[in-house]
């Protein structure tokens, strides 16, 4: 097996307010039988770093002449925010949509995190984590068109996976918050 470090290309916008949450420390045991020997592994869930984290994700433009759909920019100032909180009425390991603002036609976005992208990706973004013992509030700021081709729905799925990955300390790795934006593109 072979590991490679990759710097960051691209790194995103988070703004961190640090704070003090009570929580309980959570571990997961894990027991890996091989031939006949038994190794047992403790892993933790990782736990809050911050009690809350406002990121930002840019407007994405992909209709490059030749590349299109296959070449594409950010575009600098547009975007949408997230900010999340950590937040003891939410059940733990799970996430609320507490806000929808911006955009007027963002008031047709569903608050249900099974059905907003930034919900889907930010709660992809948990299940990879590990994350059962917290629950997290999420306000979503648009400052992109529905429907404008822009990016807005990759937007808002990219600003809430780092969220919940800055959150917890930025553990997972540029590829893991690739796909918990993509599973939010599933639906």
């Amino acid at each position: 097996m072979a590991l490679k470090y990759q710097p960051h290309l691209v790194n995103p916008i988070v703004f961190r307010s640090s704070g003090s949450a009570t929580l309980k420390p959570n571990s997961l045991r894990c027991n890996l039988s091989v031939s006949s020997t038994t190794i047992h592994v403790s892993v933790s869930e990782p736990e809050p770093v911050f009690a809350s984290v406002k990121t930002f994700a840019p407007a994405t433009v992909a209709n490059l002449g030749p590349g299109f759909d296959f070449l594409g920019c950010a575009v600098d100032g547009l975007g949408d925010y997230v900010s999340l909180t950590v937040d003891s009425t939410v059940h733990p390991g799970q996430i609320s949509i507490s806000q929808i603002s911006g955009d007027p036609a963002a008031s047709k976005l569903s608050r249900d995190p099974l059905f907003n992208c930034a919900g889907i990706a930010a709660i992809e973004a948990m299940k990879m984590l590990g994350i059962r013992s917290v629950g997290l509030s999420l306000s979503l700021q648009k400052g992109l068109p529905l429907g404008s081709g822009l990016g807005s729905s990759a937007a808002s799925a990219a600003a809430a996976a780092v969220a919940v990955n800055e959150i917890f300390g930025g553990k997972l790795g540029e590829e893991e918050l690739v796909l918990a934006g993509l599973k939010s593109e599933e639906k």
